[in-house]
Formats: C-alpha cells, structure tokens, sequence
C-alpha cells in the first residue's frame, strides 16, 4: 500500500516528514482523509464525493498509538466510539446513534489515578495534547442538502460544514409526507432544540441536546396527543421524572 500523504493547507511540509501508510480502512465509494497536527499527532477518516464523513475515523497520539476510534454515519457520530491511552489500554467507550450519545462506559480504574499517573499515559511525553494555534481548519459556509423520496416529497433536509459534519437544523419526513424529527446539530452531534412526531402529526418528543447528550426539561406524548412523561436531564441522565400511570418513554433518541 502506498503512503498517504493528503493534508490541510500549510501542514504539507510537516506532513512530508511524516509521511506513513493508511491506518484507516475506507469503505466503497469513500476515500480517506487525513490532517497531520504540527504539535504532534494525527487523525485520519472516510469521506464521501462530496466531503460528508462516512465511515471510520481514528486519531493518533504523537507515539503513533491509537487514541480514539469510531465511525460516522452520513456526517453524523455513530456507533461504538473508544479510547485509549497512550499505551493502548481502552479506558472509555462510547455508543452513538445519529448524533446522540446513548451511553458511556468508563474503567473505574481512571478514577483511582493519580494526576501523575495520568500525565504518564498522557497524549503526549508532556502529557498535554499540543495543537498548535496556527494550524489550519476547513472554512466556508455551511452546504445544504435536501432529499426527496419516490414520489418527489422531501426525505430530509440540512446542512454540512466545511468538514463534512452535519451543522444547524436537520428535518426528517415520514414516508406520508408529515414531518418526523426537527434536530439541531453542532459538529457531528446532536446540540440543542429537538423535536419528533408521530406518524400521524401528532407531537412525539420535545427537548434538548447538549454535547449529544439530553439536557434539561424533555416532554412526551403518545400517538393520540397525550402527555405520558416529562422528565429532567442532566448530562444524559434522567434527575427528575415525572411520568403518567401508563406510557412508556420512546425508544429513539
């Protein structure tokens, strides 16, 4: 396999230096990207034709060990995302769905480190991660997208930034025509106001993202309109819940 050598701007002479064989494996129809940081490490991903991230992503510590590895789907973070230290061993993971973070799991261990012990498995021998000021980011208005499906109505409709990651309000429509989700995005994630809808037009959920997680008061209906839960989220975690005698929280996120 030949070296990878694709970078951002003014990296090109760090990356000549640098220069090493993928790490990553692209999925058909995507080709691999990579941005080498000028304080040491790197981060390579998939992307798409038209620059949306799909597929895998890794980044890398300056030692070249691997510090993070998960996936996006259609610019959005999904599935199972992990990290490492720098001497390979797993201490958080994540799982993802469309932008939501659904769960996270965390060595106990880290808990018991002393700050020394942390600054050993460090990104880097200072134990700081050391992204330089200068180095530069994609830049450019946000590109927007709208599907359709069979028949010509609109599927979903949003944008990307200069990075491929899906940015600002996303809608999605059922098959019927009426809108289904009403979903803020910032970076990839879900961030924000939220809203989704039954089938029927009637109101399904209604709250907020932080960082993909649920922050503050959220709101449940059923499909006749009825009221079932309201409950306050703090960093995911439900704190306060204040459910009807029957109903069930919905399963999407």
């Amino acid at each position: 396999m030949s070296p990878f050598c694709f970078v951002f701007g003014a990296l090109a002479l760090a990356v000549v230096a640098g220069c090493a064989p993928p790490r990553v494996a692209c999925p058909a129809d995507t080709t691999l990207a990579r941005h080498v940081y000028s304080g040491g490490g790197d981060a390579e991903w998939c992307r798409g034709a038209d620059a949306v991230r799909n597929g895998p992503e890794s980044r890398f510590y300056e030692s070249g060990t691997e510090s993070v590895a998960g996936a996006y789907v259609d610019g959005a973070q999904s599935g199972i995302w992990r990290y490492r230290f720098n001497d390979g061993r797993n201490w958080r993971a994540e799982r993802w769905e469309d932008g939501a973070l659904l769960a996270v799991t965390v060595d106990p261990a880290v808990a018991r480190m002393t700050p020394t012990e942390l600054v050993a498995v460090g990104p880097s021998t200072s134990g700081v991660i050391k992204l330089a000021a200068h180095d530069p980011t994609p830049a450019g208005p946000p590109r927007q997208v709208v599907l359709h499906g069979p028949g010509g109505a609109p599927r979903l409709a949003g944008a990307y930034d200069a990075e491929g990651l899906r940015t600002g309000v996303w809608r999605f429509w059922y098959p019927n025509g009426r809108l289904a989700r009403e979903i803020e995005f910032a970076g990839g994630v879900r961030d924000r106001a939220a809203r989704e809808w039954h089938d029927n037009g009637a109101p399904a959920a209604e709250g907020f993202y932080a960082g993909g997680l649920r922050e503050g008061p959220w709101r449940f209906w059923d499909a006749s309109g009825r009221l079932i839960r309201e409950v306050t989220y703090r960093g995911g975690a439900a704190v306060s819940p204040a459910a009807a005698a029957t109903g069930m929280l919905p399963a999407r996120p």
